[in-house]
């Protein structure tokens, strides 16, 4: 579903963006960058809808011999943990983060493992290092439709997957029908939100922007949350941040835990453990099943994970 929203004050769309950039992050500049949002003006956005059924995927690290045993382990950090800003969530706000894969198939299409595993494990991206971790995957259904603001991607990832490149092009084809200022001041605030989305960061406060821009959007009560393409794989994927009261419209059907090896560039995953679900239990305990550590570590070409380490 196509929308826009309207406001009175139409300050200049560059000027705004001109000030955003300008903005010290590292001073935490809330209050600015609210404002400088009610600015924006008459802008529109685009709702999409990601129905009954749909599979959502999501990674949490395990810490040692940490062991996940329960529906609230898997799902969103509480709010009472919640210090930081994420891509998509503020310290006023928690989410449930997680990677999703439209049904649209896709030549270039990337396991959801693989995107929840590189958003959560900043150390898989470094090439430099070697070793071992472990992280537990849950898979998540949705019980009922949930909607979704969705991010309109950077041009750098227009052609990374179809799903991407439908939801741009269903963007473009509803708002050419507006006038050439509508259309142009639009174009740019996307572009500018959709950089912050995908930008690399130093510190948790580089993420204000779009975590304040999702914050702002998903103070309406008809949307979900939102979706944006994964920058961890360079768009070839996409992540989703849910509000927690909408996580009632979702259920946990399995997870599993796996070790990760990793040496250098080139990482292996094996399966340690898995559980079935019904979308109903709380509680619950993992089920071993055959690990096959020596042959992910000849994979490495090493024997031991004394030598990854």
């Amino acid at each position: 579903m196509l929308c826009r929203t309207e406001m009175l004050v139409e300050k200049p769309i560059d000027e705004i963006i001109s000030e955003f950039k300008n903005l010290d992050l590292s001073k935490q500049p809330v209050n600015e960058i609210q404002k400088l949002m009610t600015q924006v003006g008459r802008v529109s956005y685009m709702r999409i809808v990601i129905h009954k059924g749909a599979t959502f995927m999501r990674a949490r690290p395990n810490k040692e011999d940490e062991r996940f045993r329960n529906k609230s382990d898997l799902s969103f950090k509480p709010q009472i943990f919640n210090k930081t800003y994420q891509r998509a969530s503020t310290p006023n706000q928690t989410m449930f983060y997680a990677s999703f894969l439209p049904v649209i198939p896709s030549p270039l299409e990337f396991n959801t493992r693989i995107i929840g595993a590189l958003e959560s494990l900043p150390w898989l991206r470094d090439k430099t290092t070697s070793g071992y971790k472990r992280i537990t995957f849950s898979k998540w259904l949705a019980e009922e439709d949930l909607n979704l603001f969705a991010i309109i991607a950077k041009d750098e990832f227009y052609t990374e997957n179809d799903y991407t490149k439908e939801i741009v092009d269903a963007y473009n084809n509803f708002i050419k029908q507006e006038d050439v200022l509508f259309v142009e001041r639009s174009l740019k605030y996307h572009k500018f939100i959709a950089d912050e989305f995908a930008k690399e960061v130093d510190d948790d406060t580089d993420y204000m922007i779009s975590a304040l821009f999702t914050e702002t959007v998903t103070q309406n009560p008809n949307i979900d949350g939102i979706l944006y393409p994964s920058m961890r794989v360079n768009g070839k994927g996409f992540n989703v941040a849910i509000k927690p009261e909408s996580c009632k419209k979702i259920a946990l059907y399995a997870a599993g835990e796996c070790s990760i090896y990793k040496r250098k560039g080139q990482t292996v995953i094996g399966n340690d453990s898995i559980v079935e679900l019904d979308g109903k239990t709380d509680n619950f305990e993992f089920a071993e099943i055959p690990n096959y550590r020596k042959e992910c570590l000849e994979q490495l070409g090493v024997k031991t994970i004394d030598e990854l380490i």
